[in-house]
């Protein structure tokens, strides 16, 4: 029997962006481990990740009227009631598919671990604040080599603000920490479980979380219905 031939790359929009941007983190964690990039500070990592995600989104590109773009530090305003520049944007906007992507690169020696914590689940609750409209779905990938963020924390902001392994956050909780300065007015809720689950390779441990889209029908269109 002659088999039916199955195409790799999603008809559906959402999840071919989904897989595109999953592939490229994969991806630049393989370049990163093996050194093709040296980052030592938040910048290099946000225009190493873009360079991956924007070549990898060409090749989703199926159809001659698909366009695949990338953008760094796009600004969206309102949320909660400040202007927000997101990380990196991507998107195929030919179908209206847009995912938002924040980043955090903390090293041990930087310090401040309350900060990077705190700091995470603000850009967490951002993403959420800013799906489905105007993206469709969100990312937060978090490189560090501290082990201090996947370790459970027995006092203190961590127990708050908890990043360690294994964790699931409370579900519309407002998390507030008052004895963080320089955060003590950050108020945190999210609307979305998470489940911290930390990978590591060597020194470096990284963390990815899914920042999931609102299932809307228009979203799920296939290729074809674009054309």
């Amino acid at each position: 029997m002659v088999k039916v031939f199955e195409p790799i790359v999603p008809e559906c929009y959402v999840e071919r962006l989904s897989r595109c941007v999953d592939l490229s983190w994969d991806i630049f964690r393989s370049r990163f481990i093996a050194g093709r990039h040296p980052i030592l500070r938040e910048a290099p990592f946000q225009h190493h990740f873009a360079n991956v995600i924007s070549s990898v989104g060409q090749l989703f590109c199926t159809s001659r009227d698909d366009m695949f773009h990338v953008d760094l530090e796009t600004r969206v305003e309102n949320i909660r009631g400040k202007s927000k520049f997101v990380d990196i944007s991507c998107s195929f906007p030919n179908a209206g598919v847009k995912c938002a992507i924040e980043l955090k690169f903390k090293t041990a020696q930087q310090g401040a671990q309350d900060y990077g914590r705190i700091d995470a689940y603000v850009d967490i609750e951002s993403l959420e604040l800013v799906c489905p409209v105007p993206y469709t779905f969100g990312r937060f990938f978090m490189i560090t080599d501290s082990r201090i963020y996947r370790n459970k924390s027995l006092r203190g902001v961590g127990t708050l603000f908890a990043m360690h392994d294994g964790y699931c956050n409370p579900l519309g909780t407002p998390i507030t920490c008052g004895y963080s300065k320089g955060r003590e007015h950050v108020t945190v809720t999210l609307a979305n479980q998470y489940t911290f689950n930390w990978e590591h390779s060597g020194n470096w441990h990284f963390l990815a979380i899914a920042i999931p889209w609102k299932k809307m029908t228009d979203l799920y269109r296939k290729a074809e219905d674009f054309k």
